[in-house]
């Protein structure tokens, strides 16, 4: 039976534009060279426990419906690419960046899987999915229930599951504004007790002055990353850099790990914007994603997400003032009934305000800020997918909104990796943000080592 897509699942839908794909991509680098059939073979018996990926979109009195692909064909979803001799990491580069830039096709469901031989003497899988089927958090789950804990158990055939013994995290995991409790219980207390929202929101004012600001502020300009888009995008990631290098910096400053990833990542567009000349008076305004579900509501994937807006410091030179800016504004980036209001106005403009008035709505909220920054917590220790060791993955965020640059910070076993997307006309050297990103860690560790 047809079902109606509904709340943000409908937003992300109507927000596609030639300019600006609502397309989430994510990469995983293999050592050695990944064997197609037993990529096929791991997908087609553990993927779709989730049916939205055997869906297509359809249109019915001009209401998107998701709708039971008749002629679904597994093969239509598997690409496989040769890159040039050994590729390395230029190579690669062009692959991923020319795939994210390609609308998904919609006359069938909205994934698909491109596996990438010849790079380094192994492979890499590229999957790209439209963010209508589900939001980052949720089809991270989607990936890692495709994986094992070892090679053996990743080509088996009942994979992962709710119930699966699956090696837990020992550590509690960070995400942008967002705390161990959930965010959805949290905000429901607080609007079941008027006292206690009263006193939340004299105390969280500067979190009502920041969404005012989304709204009501100036819309941004003069800077590199806004700007007549284009459909050509870049994307640009680092090599594995060290999660203990980053706890040991938090330790140092006694902060999250969070607060130091958000001020490296200041710093490092701090160092573009300085390359390209451009005016460091004052912070650039960028949303933050927040996770909405009940903690561990996994189960599905759909999207529930918030978003709270965050003036990046890329004005602040000294990388401890930069990190206390942060730190000041980040803690009012918690739970709160706002947050919870914001979801819900989500709701109401994805079903219940036409799709003109939608692009206009998107359109807005792209003017008012200048990026996106998102933090995905990825397995804290070594996963297998399709016989094969995963050594390195990372993502990029899609664009729902029109904006020149996207910022994805991604953890696992062990290592953090950044990624960066960017409109190809806007801004061409993402490269020079990436290195930065790592020179500024090297420059931080070299400061506080000999102190430390």
């Amino acid at each position: 039976m047809d079902k109606a897509i509904q709340k943000i699942d409908h937003l992300m839908w109507d927000a596609e534009a030639p300019n600006s794909l609502p397309t989430i991509a994510g990469i995983l680098v293999f050592e050695h060279p990944l064997n197609k059939q037993n990529l096929i073979n791991v997908v087609s018996k553990r993927l779709f426990r989730y049916e939205r990926f055997k869906k297509k979109v359809i249109l019915k009195d001009g209401k998107p419906m998701w709708h039971e692909d008749e002629k679904f064909d597994l093969q239509t979803h598997f690409h496989h690419i040769h890159l040039p001799d050994n590729g390395g990491y230029t190579e690669l580069q062009e692959c991923v960046s020319q795939l994210i830039s390609q609308p998904l096709n919609h006359n069938k469901p909205l994934w698909d899987v491109h596996l990438i031989d010849n790079y380094k003497n192994g492979s890499a899988v590229l999957w790209r999915l439209h963010h209508a089927i589900g939001d980052g958090m949720s089809l991270v789950k989607v990936v890692y229930s495709l994986t094992g804990n070892s090679a053996k158990d990743s080509l088996t055939i009942s994979g992962r599951n709710r119930k699966s013994k699956t090696r837990k995290s020992t550590g509690k995991k960070e995400h942008l504004a967002e705390s161990e409790k959930s965010v959805f219980d949290d905000a429901m207390q607080l609007l079941s007790n008027p006292a206690l929202l009263r006193d939340t929101i004299e105390t969280n004012w500067q979190t009502v002055m920041e969404i005012g600001e989304l709204f009501f502020g100036k819309p941004v300009t003069n800077t590199i990353y806004k700007g007549q888009l284009g459909a050509a995008k870049k994307a640009a990631w680092t090599k594995p850099l060290s999660l203990v290098k980053i706890k040991t910096i938090a330790k140092y400053y006694k902060v999250k790990m969070n607060d130091v990833l958000v001020a490296l990542v200041a710093g490092a567009i701090r160092a573009h914007l300085r390359l390209h000349r451009q005016k460091l008076g004052k912070g650039m305004k960028v949303v933050v994603p927040i996770n909405i579900r009940k903690k561990d509501d996994l189960s599905d994937v759909d999207n529930e997400f918030s978003w709270i807006s965050l003036d990046l410091p890329v004005h602040i030179k000294d990388f401890e003032k930069r990190l206390k800016f942060i730190r000041k504004k980040t803690a009012v980036l918690k739970p709160s009934a706002e947050t919870l209001f914001l979801h819900e106005m989500l709701h109401i403009v994805a079903d219940y305000i036409p799709q003109p008035v939608k692009q206009m709505f998107l359109e807005f909220m792209g003017n008012h800020i200048a990026g996106v920054i998102t933090n995905m917590p990825g397995p804290e220790h070594p996963i297998y997918f399709a016989g094969e060791k995963v050594e390195d993955l990372t993502f990029w965020v899609p664009h729902t909104v029109p904006l020149g640059i996207g910022i994805s910070l991604m953890s696992y076993d062990g290592k953090v990796y950044m990624g960066i997307v960017t409109d190809e006309g806007l801004v061409n050297d993402p490269d020079t943000i990436v290195n930065a990103f790592a020179d500024e860690l090297n420059q931080v560790e070299k400061v506080i080592l000999p102190i430390g």
